[in-house]
């Protein structure tokens, strides 16, 4: 599994730049929301964009920020439903469609968060937080996130609640039919993702360049927008990989 094909075909399939721009725009929206939350909770140690928000106005851009985050999210999931759908790499069309993705996804998402968490709360017991036991037990843990997500990406297909996308055992039948493809296309994956974070950590040092607190501002929100817009799309580019891993592996 090639991430960095994957990645050209989220560029070059049909209709796709409308998409993009789409992406883009709500990224934006939604940088800009947070900086002006946490301005106020910062002390304006951040310079709001506007003025700084009264609390209604806090109310009103944590709300609009929650909600783009959740229709990223339905989206992520509606990509991966359409992706069963093609061999080519067509983003989804920008719709209020998303937000159904998530209503329907939320119930796994959430039950299995509740493993995860049960698990994490046995190792704690078992072994505390000072023991080397307790950390190799995480590793473990870290290790099941790729599988887990592949719970996900496998209910995406039809949207279809089953007994088998809440059987925990279901992580075993994944690791066993796909550990070697999901490992080699993790090491392109952390590859890609190491090169992106040294991209950004000099990008964000350039928003310390301007002259003035508002120029810093534009300069570090421009680049956040930047830097989370190229996140959304690694978020794609990696489910895209495992939902080509479900197809050719048939688990």
């Amino acid at each position: 599994m090639n991430i960095f094909g994957i990645i050209k075909e989220l560029y070059t399939g049909k209709d796709n730049l409308i998409a993009h721009l789409g992406i883009f725009s709500l990224v934006g929206i939604m940088s800009i929301a947070l900086n002006e939350v946490i301005s106020v909770f910062t002390g304006n140690t951040l310079y709001a964009v506007f003025t700084v928000p009264s609390n209604c106005e806090v109310v009103i851009f944590s709300m609009l920020a929650i909600m783009i985050f959740i229709f990223f999210i339905g989206y992520m999931y509606k990509f991966v439903h359409d992706s069963y759908e093609t061999e080519f790499t067509s983003l989804s069309s920008i719709s209020m469609n998303c937000f159904t993705s998530f209503i329907k996804v939320f119930p796994v998402m959430f039950v299995w968060g509740l493993y995860l968490g049960l698990m994490l709360f046995i190792g704690f017991v078992l072994f505390g937080t000072k023991n080397i036991e307790f950390y190799v037990y995480l590793g473990f843990l870290f290790i099941l996130l790729p599988f887990i997500s592949m719970v996900f990406v496998k209910f995406a297909k039809d949207f279809k609640y089953s007994k088998n996308i809440f059987n925990p055992l279901i992580l075993a039948e994944f690791m066993r039919k796909t550990f070697v493809q999901v490992f080699l296309f993790l090491l392109q994956f952390v590859a890609i993702g190491i090169l992106v974070s040294i991209i950004n950590v000099f990008l964000l040092s350039i928003s310390m360049d301007g002259h003035t607190r508002t120029e810093q501002l534009i300069l570090l929100l421009s680049i956040i927008c930047v830097i989370s817009y190229v996140q959304q799309v690694l978020n794609l580019a990696y489910y895209k990989g495992l939902t080509e891993i479900i197809k050719k592996t048939g688990v």
